[in-house]
């Protein structure tokens, strides 16, 4: 899977036109990328709609996107190279 797959298989489990992914904060090792979706929503103080940004890790093999919490994400951080795109 490459960087591109993995960020349309993020983008493809947002439900918001105001999330996006950073491209400039992606991590990889061998079995997983691991994204970061931004909110982009400048009114998203306005509304009690729950927020769907945060990290989410790709498996490479199947493409399967899992939402992280942001404490596992940053231990996994540590354990990946920083995407160059």
């Amino acid at each position: 899977m490459t960087l591109d797959e993995a960020i349309a298989a993020v983008e493809a489990t947002l439900d918001a036109p105001y999330l996006r992914v950073d491209r400039r904060l992606t991590r990889a090792d061998a079995s997983s990328y691991l994204l970061i979706v931004l909110d982009t929503h400048a009114g998203r103080h306005d509304t009690d709609e729950p927020i769907a940004n945060g990290p989410r890790l790709v498996a490479r093999d199947t493409g399967e996107v899992t939402r992280l919490t942001v404490p596992d994400a940053l231990a996994r951080a540590q354990q990946m190279e920083v995407v160059r795109s």
